[in-house]
């Protein structure tokens, strides 16, 4: 069939390949800034969870529902995926990439003028859930990963859609330089120790907010690539591609995804958190922790990548599930029975090398599954159910946990559990590396 054919055909109409390196650069910054603005949040968790909650007296009850609260936005995450991923699919990636730049930025701007329950009561409350939850939604729609799969040449997709884990590295890298640097210098210059928790913790999202234009500029130069050459047969082919068609391709990858946004959250995040919380650790070592896990992701996303080009998808990630299932006790009971700071690093660099292991070459093959035309809403949909099913509330099941049994311990079990479940699907999946994109 010729080019002109399959346009009549409801498929691609035909464009120029733009610049690879445009396509990452823009499509990358906009993610990190995204992820910047959604991840500040747990740098300050302990802060919100004594400012925009009514006083307890369980200590652990504020960062419970701190927890919580970042969680329930994950729920919005599955219906930011199907409305802008479809939207994407029928009018184009770019000004999907930009709506949800801009209502991240709007979640942000909330959070960061949000009155504390102190000042507004339980109205304080609400305001930071519904940016949460708008949050959510934006995080869900994200298209940046699908464009940088559709992008690359056939032997560079691992490589090419690495960028989108290594910006949230980026992110994380650049929240935990600015946490370190406020904890640092606003007691000094404004000679109030307890500045950051009246208000220096708000000024992380103000500077997400500024960058958002310098995103949406970014994304709008990118050209736009339409998958149908008119809005009535973009939505014919969207009908006869819909996702009923790909059932197994959707349960099998939220399985996938699960054991990569659980690993992905308690290393990350959670382990710095649980330091200062649960072994008396001084808050700034939970933020080099952090740190330190933005460091690794950046770098070894890229590595991993590369990888993904040479060895293939499925290898990488049986490796990195299998190494999680052996050491998640081990790291847990290291740091229970050695409270150490430098032991906290230790921890983090392993554990985030094999998430990150993992976790390129799943978000690779979740979008190889699927055709182009659904390749934006299908693994949104499928990132967001396996993030909002069990990675969105990890660091609230893993502090409940121990709350339930009074054992330090029980987060390990948790992480275990979850990557147990991502192993039941890889029976169902083939290795993508050598195929061409549909």
């Amino acid at each position: 069939m010729s080019k002109a054919e399959l346009t009549m055909a409801g498929e691609i109409a035909p464009v120029k390949r733009q610049s690879g390196k445009k396509v990452i650069f823009a499509a990358s910054f906009g993610n990190a800034l995204e992820f910047f603005d959604f991840g500040i949040y747990n740098f300050f968790v302990i802060y919100i969870g004594v400012l925009f909650f009514p006083p307890s007296s369980d200590p652990h009850l504020g960062l419970l529902l701190a927890f919580a609260t970042f969680g329930v936005s994950f729920f919005m995450r599955p219906l930011g995926g199907i409305l802008i991923g479809a939207y994407a699919d029928r009018h184009g990636r770019k000004p999907a990439m930009i709506l949800t730049i801009s209502l991240m930025s709007l979640g942000t701007a909330m959070i960061g003028f949000a009155p504390t329950y102190a000042t507004a009561g339980y109205w304080g409350t609400i305001t930071l859930v519904a940016a949460r939850l708008i949050q959510g939604l934006a995080a869900g729609g994200e298209v940046g990963a699908s464009m940088l799969v559709e992008s690359a040449p056939a032997n560079r997709r691992g490589f090419y859609s690495s960028w989108a884990l290594a910006t949230q590295g980026i992110a994380t890298i650049l929240g935990g330089v600015t946490a370190l640097s406020l904890s640092a210098l606003l007691p000094v210059v404004s000679g109030d120790p307890d500045v950051m928790s009246d208000w220096g913790w708000r000024v992380p999202f103000f500077i997400g907010v500024a960058l958002a234009p310098l995103g949406c500029w970014l994304r709008i130069s990118l050209e736009n690539e339409h998958p149908a050459s008119s809005p009535a047969k973009a939505q014919k082919a969207a009908q006869s591609h819909s996702l009923r068609g790909h059932g197994r391709v959707v349960a099998t990858g939220v399985l996938l995804t699960v054991g990569s946004t659980v690993a992905t959250y308690i290393s990350m995040y959670y382990l710095g958190t649980y330091g200062v919380k649960y072994l008396n650790m001084a808050q700034p070592y939970a933020y080099a922790a952090m740190l330190i896990a933005g460091l690794v992701t950046f770098g070894g996303a890229l590595l991993v990548g590369h990888w993904c080009d040479r060895i293939g998808r499925l290898p990488l990630i049986l490796w990195s599930r299998i190494a999680i299932l052996v050491l998640a006790f081990p790291a847990f009971w290291l740091l229970v029975n050695f409270p150490h700071p430098y032991l906290l690093m230790a921890v983090v660099l392993v554990m985030i090398s094999l998430t990150t292991l993992g976790s390129v070459p799943t978000m690779l093959v979740i979008s190889e599954l699927f055709p182009k035309r659904i390749r934006a809403v299908g693994f949104a949909v499928v990132y967001s159910l396996g993030v909002a099913i069990f990675g969105g509330f990890a660091q609230y099941f893993a502090s409940q946990s121990i709350e339930l049994t009074g054992s330090l311990l029980a987060p390990s079990g948790y992480l275990i559990l979850a990557t147990l479940v991502s192993l039941l699907a890889m029976p169902h999946l083939r290795e993508t590396g050598k195929e061409t994109l549909s």
